[in-house]
């Protein structure tokens, strides 16, 4: 439905102009083309952005599933005190093969007698967003019934801008990924 108005101020606007611009006035062939093209950029924006969204809420279950599934080999008794930095990551980097680099993973294990022993987890720097070299703790520490703590921390990288500074507190161009799982080993040495 077309809406006609008279304007006595419009109609000497369009006196100065000649004849060929005055048919816009009239024609409405290309006025859908023009309303799309007003909107396409947000649009598609948009989008993308809950395109974006769903891959990142997606890959932080993925990532939280890995770090689960290696705490369990923990917990059971499958890696154990004899288990290193390498051959953790190794576990670790096994479940983590479609949509994260394994070199930019940085975890940290820690290990305690009581539950109020264990630290924080490692934090990026604010101002860089570097992480703290990865913490393993010494070989004798891991075994039956203690403790443990697994962090794992990745750069998740966020390419529509305006929500990277919601997701970390530096506004760079990534969000932080975070898995912290706790459990007490089992007593699996008997």
């Amino acid at each position: 439905m077309r809406i006609k108005f008279r304007s006595d101020a419009a109609l000497r606007f369009a006196r100065l102009f000649p004849a060929s611009v005055k048919r816009f006035h009239k024609e409405e062939d290309g006025a859908t083309a023009v309303e799309f093209a007003i909107i396409a950029f947000p649009f598609f924006l948009l989008i993308f952005a809950i395109i974006e969204t769903s891959l990142f809420f997606f890959a932080g279950q993925y990532f939280e599933t890995a770090v689960d599934d290696t705490m369990r080999l923990f917990r059971t008794g499958q890696l154990d005190e004899a288990t290193t930095n390498a051959q953790f990551r190794a576990e670790l980097c096994g479940r983590l093969t479609v949509m994260f680099e394994c070199p930019d993973v940085r975890t940290s294990v820690q290990v305690a007698a009581r539950f109020e022993d264990l630290g924080d987890p490692p934090v990026p720097d604010p101002v860089t967003g570097l992480f703290p070299p990865d913490e393993f703790p010494p070989a004798p520490s891991i075994g039956a019934e203690v403790i443990m703590q697994i962090t794992a921390s990745y750069k998740w990288p966020v390419f529509t801008n305006f929500a990277a500074p919601l997701a970390f507190e530096s506004g760079g161009d990534f969000a932080l990924i975070r898995v912290t799982a706790v459990t007490r080993t089992e007593p699996y040495n008997d």
